[in-house]
């Protein structure tokens, strides 16, 4: 698509650039690009556009306070029927008619229109505001990309959005889309802190504490009623707020599953004033003007352990500081903007070319169970096809039609793109600083290891768990590297608190992350390269100029006498060097009392040391020592000059 710019200079209107460029109104076939929030798109439309449309908005708050502000307007929602459409579009004293509707409540307007003898197609505007949330929700939300098709029949018609997504969709290259990209001639960027953690509800609380203490009206953005629901409890329960302190804003569902949980101060629609601290889910991410009396505080939290409450710093964000309308005296609308995450580094990810191979490998087998369809000949063979058509995951990418939705197919691509912003700190920096819209301030609190790395999701295989807690280790080991004065010694007890952790954090110390890959995490094999380690660890150990010096030193008086050794006794003067120095070893014949013992002490081992001496078989045997091997002799010298 072809892009054509525009310039927006600081506290003009977007009616205002356009009418200086000889535009006055949207035209058709344009994805309006905005680059801000705030700058007046849909009250464009609403307000001044004279001519008859419907404006397509994601959720119902966001209708709901558009509506409420123009006469010849009509929101059309669940709560709205069709009859009450008809009669709004038959209204002869209502000009330039305004609908708004949500995506589920257009097929209303349709069949009223129908059913009146109303072409729209021909007689309204299509406006399909905040575009990218199709991308965004129509994998929990299918019926949002339901109005697409009719959307391409208008003859007049148009996207908008500060923060449109790539689209894929065939049309809007065959009916010649253009971008109408807005670029600001101002400093548009916003302050903002970005803490990246492994502790998600250590950090979250300690900064929870801090804003409340210091802020008159707190706005948390965090999209999950059970973590709102933790948040708040934990806020009551440590007297941090009253119960009139906070309000909740959410969907019809949610708002029902929280008052059931005693959470009276719920919403499904904006009400105002805001509260104290007030929480809003993605509904209220994007489109909602949230005007307020007091400058508020921003938190957005974004929690790796809770998928859908994960936010694209590219859009959610974005979007979400945008929704406060009223400046202050110093030009801005709010006084701080804090966002919280944690990561999972084991979080898999599709490429682009994944993804394609993966869609393409699902419609061929949707294709093949059509074939087997059609030449099935017995109703049982057609049922049980048919079942499993409905199973397959390229069902899901297809809309009521059977035709492929396109917006199904972007939002696979989005949502593995999102993710991985999420595998490492250092990415998700990188988005934030790639939106052009933030000053980012970076705290990075992923070196150690967090109370979030002890929490295991699903049934992780042996070999999962291990790989993580190894991965972990050597991170931690990199630390050292770069500082030798970084303790881990609290993060490796953080660690040892997950199950079954202890051995492979021994043999991670013991052989290190490149065996323990090289055994595939299988414990047979590790035991086995353990044993051949500390094998070779003890031997080296038992020829250590201190072990050596002190095997000479206590023989050395019956050497230069030429005095006969009694094999017992040499026996147990090497055992008493050898536990001196914490060598484990057992005794030839002799039960072992350690468990870990990786030599043996026979009556040859002195043969190790003095290569030269003489037999006496009397008396159970006896060594007279000649002279110790020259190279531990000067091994000895070595260590004593070192």
């Amino acid at each position: 698509m072809r892009t054509e710019y525009f310039t927006i200079e600081r506290d003009e209107t977007l009616v205002e650039a356009f009418k200086n460029k000889g535009i006055q109104e949207i035209e058709s076939n344009v994805i309006l690009d905005k680059t801000i929030t705030g700058i007046g798109a849909t009250y464009w439309e609403l307000h001044l556009a004279k001519r008859p449309s419907i404006i397509i908005e994601p959720n119902v708050p966001v209708i709901i306070g558009k509506a409420e502000k123009v006469d010849n307007s009509l929101a059309v929602y669940a709560s709205c029927n069709k009859t009450r459409v008809k009669k709004f579009l038959n209204n002869k004293s209502i000009t330039n008619k305004k609908l708004l509707t949500t995506p589920e409540g257009f097929e209303k307007i349709r069949l009223a229109a129908r059913e009146l003898g109303i072409d729209i197609y021909k007689e309204f505007f299509c406006l399909f505001d905040e575009c990218e949330k199709i991308t965004q929700d129509v994998d929990y939300r299918p019926r949002i990309s339901q109005p697409i098709n009719d959307f391409f029949k208008f003859e007049r018609k148009a996207m908008v959005s500060a923060t449109p997504l790539e689209m894929r969709h065939p049309e809007l290259e065959y009916q010649n889309f253009k971008i109408w990209k807005v670029t600001p001639n101002f400093d548009y960027k916003k302050d903002m802190t970005l803490i990246v953690t492994r502790s998600f509800n250590r950090t979250m609380t300690g900064q929870l504490r801090e804003l409340i203490n210091n802020s008159q009206c707190l706005c948390v953005f965090f999209n999950s009623t059970t973590g709102i629901n933790k948040v708040i409890t934990y806020l009551l329960n440590n007297n941090l707020i009253k119960e009139e302190d906070y309000k909740v804003f959410c969907s019809n569902e949610s708002v029902k599953k929280l008052r059931e949980c005693n959470f009276k101060n719920s919403h499904e629609n904006l009400d105002l004033p805001l509260a104290k601290i007030n929480f809003f889910t993605c509904r209220f991410f994007s489109a909602v003007d949230i005007y307020t009396t007091k400058k508020p505080d921003i938190l957005i939290l974004s929690d790796c352990s809770i998928p859908h409450s994960i936010v694209d710093p590219y859009t959610e964000v974005i979007q979400a500081q945008g929704r406060f309308r009223n400046k202050y005296e110093d030009g801005n609308t709010y006084n701080s903007l804090t966002v919280i995450s944690n990561i999972n580094e084991e979080m898999e990810v599709m490429t682009e070319e994944e993804i394609t191979a993966m869609t393409r490998q699902f419609e061929i087998t949707h294709q093949n169970l059509n074939q087997r369809l059609e030449e099935a000949t017995t109703k049982a063979d057609r049922t049980a096809i048919l079942e499993d058509l409905e199973k397959i995951k390229y069902t899901e990418l297809l809309d009521k039609e059977g035709k492929i939705n396109y917006f199904s197919v972007d939002n696979l691509y989005n949502e593995e793109r999102v993710k991985g912003y999420y595998t490492s700190a250092r990415n998700l920096h990188e988005a934030y600083e790639g939106t052009e819209h933030f000053n980012v301030n970076f705290i990075d609190d992923t070196k150690g290891v967090g109370e979030d790395d002890k929490l295991v999701t699903g049934k992780p295989s042996k070999k999962q768990l291990w790989k993580k807690v190894v991965s972990h280790l050597d991170r931690l080991q990199q630390l050292v590297l770069q500082n030798p004065e970084h303790d881990i010694t609290p993060d490796i007890e953080i660690l040892k608190e997950i199950d079954d952790t202890g051995y492979i954090i021994d043999a991670y110390n013991t052989i290190g992350k490149a065996a323990i890959e090289q055994a595939d995490y299988k414990k047979g094999e590790i035991d086995k390269m353990m044993k051949a380690f500390h094998e070779q660890m003890a031997n080296e150990r038992r020829f250590s100029p201190h072990v050596v010096h002190d095997i000479f030193k206590v023989f050395k008086q019956e050497m230069n006498n030429g005095d006969y050794i009694p094999t017992k006794t040499i026996r147990e003067r090497l055992g008493v060097i050898f536990m001196a120095h914490g060598i484990p070893f057992k005794e030839y014949g002799v039960k072992a009392r350690l468990e870990k013992a990786y030599f043996t002490l026979t009556d040859k081992t002195i043969e190790d040391y003095y290569p030269e001496f003489k037999v006496s078989n009397a008396n159970g045997g006896a060594y007279k020592l000649v002279a110790m091997k020259p190279e531990l002799v000067e091994k000895i010298a070595k260590g004593i000059r070192e």
